[in-house]
């Protein structure tokens, strides 16, 4: 089942799963679309309504989600650009050497060598495509190192945490116990990817985020509300500078 929200000019299509295990209707936003999940044996009809009844909040939504991923398609990899790490912005120098693939070392910046003779847009890719493995690398020591802290303080053993490159959401609790979470979070506050860790950690035990789930979060988490609202702050601002 899927259906079209109209929204002024703008249409959005979202798409509807019904899910045994869903014990309340939930809305998925993205900037290609919306994703509506909701109890089996729900009414087309109610669908439609709980959707429409939301129509500001899925603007807003998908015109956030729109913008993240401008911000994150206009970012610069060029000597002058600034790139996010754990919340701050650090300065960017690319410079040639000779070194057969680009390095990066971070102190108070990112100094990344690159192999001499390549041209702009090469330099530039080669750039990126080191700063990206850079950041992976270190996100996967952070998502491991926070799910060790908070699967202990939860008394859980998830099947394994692994980095997600998902559209649309921070993080995932999968049915085979397996929590992902995006490599990109490591440019967010620290505090924010922790909460997205521990949230997804959570939900090894409340498949849901009625009263119970964030009572549970607050066991291992008991400022989750503060780092939730600091991860809202951080995917509002600007990515690139």
């Amino acid at each position: 089942m899927s259906g079209v929200l109209h929204i002024g000019e703008l249409s959005v299509p979202y798409a509807v799963r019904a899910s045994a295990r869903a014990r309340r209707k939930r809305i998925e936003a993205t900037a290609d679309g919306v994703r509506v999940v909701v109890p089996e044996g729900t009414p087309p009809g109610e669908v439609a309504a709980f959707v429409e009844a939301r129509r500001r909040w899925v603007f807003d939504a998908v015109q956030a989600a729109a913008e993240r991923r401008r911000m994150m398609r206009v970012q610069r990899y060029a000597s002058g650009a600034k790139l996010q790490y754990r919340g701050r912005w650090l300065m960017l120098e690319v410079a040639p050497g000779r070194v057969e693939a680009a390095r990066v070392v971070c102190r108070s910046r990112f100094q990344v060598t690159v192999p001499e003779g390549l041209d702009g847009p090469a330099q530039a890719e080669a750039a990126r495509a080191a700063l990206d493995g850079w950041l992976r690398d270190r996100a996967l020591r952070a998502l491991r190192r926070f799910a060790r802290v908070h699967a202990a303080g939860l008394g859980v053993a998830p099947a394994g945490a692994r980095l997600s490159e998902s559209r649309s959401r921070w993080g995932s609790c999968g049915r085979d116990g397996v929590i992902r979470v995006h490599w990109r979070l490591v440019q967010a506050p620290t505090a924010a990817m922790e909460y997205v860790v521990a949230h997804e950690l959570a939900h090894l035990i409340e498949r849901h985020h009625g009263p119970a789930f964030w009572a549970t979060l607050a066991r291992t988490l008991p400022d989750w509300a503060l780092r939730k609202s600091m991860l809202e702050r951080w995917e509002s601002a600007p990515r690139a500078v």
